[in-house]
């Protein structure tokens, strides 16, 4: 199991103003692959910054983890001037991105070609996600994950608007649930079935895709640009983001960032509904009720 915890950054003396990448720069660089846990930090579209920690065997050491490593990142960005806020969506700032690659510019243009939900998603959201290996009966571990992936957002939301409620205006084909029985067969159909958000066309260029076109008419048809490669499906999985994704193991994706004395019980919460026991025969036995 692991942990992935996400910010929203502001400076200490106009927290109006969005925090630039230069400002950031020092920090990252002074800690990447150097946090005591050694969770791996990255750099979101709007200036939000992540931990996500090393797989781990029990839950009590993610969260002891996490917690260590994201104190050591809340140390290194106050000698910058630098708040990390744990909130699931900024209401106050335009979304504006800071961070300028390829995939960005191109995620930035598909969302919007349908309005302001995507970029907002992209710059002023953040969330933290569970992460746990299938456990026992596949097909348990996959109803299971959507039972608590809905009861963590009940209840880790804050009140609208929210996080979740920005999410479910963009593009329904990668953020619906996927849902199934079995994530074998449910997650390929799902993912063939999404759009096509953009067509990498060079390791520094990637062409938005603004029409209804799917993966699979990709594969069955072909683009102007070219036909898709593995590496194609690869880039299109991380693309999507419904309230469950399976990458090998189960990612829970609905809970809004919250502050430091709140998460930690959310997180052993969800975790222990996930594992194969009790907990997980219970929730499932009242979903079928």
């Amino acid at each position: 199991m692991g942990l992935e915890l996400e910010w929203l950054t502001f400076p200490f003396d106009d927290p109006t103003r969005r925090v630039d990448l230069h400002e950031l720069r020092p920090v990252l660089d002074a800690l990447d692959g150097r946090l005591p846990c050694h969770s791996a930090l990255s750099v979101e579209p709007g200036g939000q910054l992540e931990i996500s920690t090393r797989p781990f065997d029990a839950v009590s050491d993610a969260i002891d983890a996490a917690r260590t490593d994201a104190a050591r990142l809340r140390d290194a960005l106050a000698g910058i001037g630098v708040e990390l806020v744990g909130r699931g969506l900024d209401c106050h700032r335009a979304p504006a991105r800071v961070v300028d690659t390829a995939r960005y510019r191109a995620m930035e243009a598909y969302f919007d070609h349908a309005g302001v939900d995507g970029r907002t998603m992209m710059c002023n959201s953040a969330s933290i996600q569970i992460n746990v290996d299938f456990d026992g009966d596949v097909r348990d571990a996959w109803r299971a994950a959507h039972v608590v992936a809905g009861s963590l957002h009940a209840r880790g939301s804050t009140p609208a608007p929210n996080r979740l409620d920005v999410w479910s205006r963009i593009d329904a084909t990668r953020t619906a649930a996927v849902g199934g029985t079995d994530p074998r067969t449910a997650w390929p159909a799902y993912a063939f079935d999404a759009r096509v958000m953009f067509i990498r066309i060079g390791p520094d260029d990637c062409e938005p895709v603004l029409g209804h076109f799917r993966f699979r008419d990709w594969i069955e048809h072909g683009h102007p640009l070219g036909w898709p490669t593995e590496a194609d499906l690869r880039e299109h999985l991380t693309t999507l983001f419904p309230p469950v994704r399976p990458r090998g193991f189960l990612e829970i994706r609905t809970l809004d960032a919250c502050a430091d004395d709140e998460w930690p019980a959310l997180a052993e919460h969800a975790i222990g509904l996930l594992l194969d026991g009790p907990g997980r025969d219970e929730i499932l036995e009242r979903a079928c009720r």
